[in-house]
C-alpha cells in the first residue's frame, strides 16, 4: 500500500489525518496486513466446527435474578417519580 492508496481509505472512512501521521500509519496498516496473512496461513484442519461454536456459548454469561429496588425506596430516591415510573427528562423533540 503507498500513501495514495491510504490517504483515499482514510477520506472513504471519513478521517481527519495529518501528512506526519501518514507514516506511522502505513506501517502499523503493513502490520496488520502482515497479521492476517499470518492468521490465514494456520492449520485449521483439526479445529471442527461444533468446536468454535462450543467456545461461544460457553463465554455467555448466566441471566440470574438479582435483588432489585422495590418501588417504594425507588419512589423516596428519584428526582421525580409518577404513577410507578420514574420520570425523566424529554431528550428527543418530537
Amino acid at each position: 500500500m503507498d500513501e495514495k492508496e491510504l490517504k483515499n481509505i482514510a477520506n472513504l472512512a471519513k478521517l481527519n489525518t495529518e501528512d506526519s501521521e501518514i507514516a506511522g500509519m502505513l506501517s502499523d496498516f503493513s502490520r496488520i496486513v502482515q497479521y492476517v496473512d499470518e492468521i490465514k496461513n494456520l492449520d485449521t484442519s483439526k479445529v471442527g466446527d461444533d468446536e468454535i461454536y462450543e467456545q461461544i456459548f460457553y463465554e455467555l454469561r448466566k441471566d440470574l435474578s438479582e435483588n432489585s429496588l422495590k418501588r417504594d425506596d425507588l419512589s423516596k430516591i428519584a428526582p421525580s417519580y409518577e404513577n410507578g415510573y420514574v420520570v425523566v427528562p424529554k431528550v428527543i423533540e418530537t
